[in-house]
């Protein structure tokens, strides 16, 4: 049975964006050394997953309580947090070979795009880079990895063994694992050229 779907992360595995991503979680907090303690603490276990859980995170341990308020300062957050990332994630270099991957790819498979960026800033980004035409579709925040790829599964109609996740991030691969997909990991010296082949192997 053949390969059919190709299911990409993004930050990390399309786009060198991982670095100032993490560095912007402690701009949006005041520059002093118990904010950047807690900020650390929280990236420590949970850098994965999305914005908003690690900034309500960040809060409780703070001492904010939940409730209305604690929404609204997330919510906050979360805009200045984007407000620094988004221009980045838009301009930041490529991981070596990435488009002509897509692009070569995209040809044989039908590519979708999983990621924990949100939902509509992912889509613009995506736009932002004349990456649209490689993707069937792309699904960001809130869309859960692995509920993604099951939808995507149903929609293409193949099984599970017709569908490789490719991606830097345990999130990736438990989402793989979910559904008995194949799973190609993105490590710092993974060659995205290699993927063709890696695939063919499969």
């Amino acid at each position: 049975m053949s390969i059919k779907v190709i299911v990409f992360d993004f930050d990390g595995t399309l786009i060198d964006s991982n670095r100032f991503k993490h560095e912007a979680f402690f701009e949006v907090f005041p520059d002093d050394e118990h904010h950047a303690q807690t900020v650390r603490a929280v990236l420590a276990y949970m850098n994965e997953q999305s914005r908003f859980v690690i900034l309500a995170e960040v809060l409780q341990r703070l001492g904010m309580d939940q409730g209305p308020g604690l929404d609204a300062r997330v919510k906050e957050l979360a805009r200045r947090y984007n407000d620094i990332v988004l221009d980045g994630a838009k301009n930041c270099p490529e991981m070596p070979g990435a488009e002509t991957m897509l692009a070569s790819l995209s040809q044989r498979y039908r590519l979708y795009l999983s990621s924990m960026t949100p939902h509509e800033e992912l889509k613009d980004i995506v736009r932002y880079r004349n990456w649209g035409g490689y993707f069937e579709d792309t699904y960001g925040y809130p869309h859960q990895k692995a509920a993604t790829i099951e939808h995507i599964m149903g929609r293409e109609d193949v099984g599970p063994r017709q569908v490789v996740v490719v991606g830097d991030g345990n999130s990736d691969r438990q989402s793989a694992e979910a559904n008995a997909c194949f799973f190609v990991p993105v490590t710092p010296d993974f060659n995205l050229g290699d993927l063709a082949h890696i695939i063919e192997d499969l």
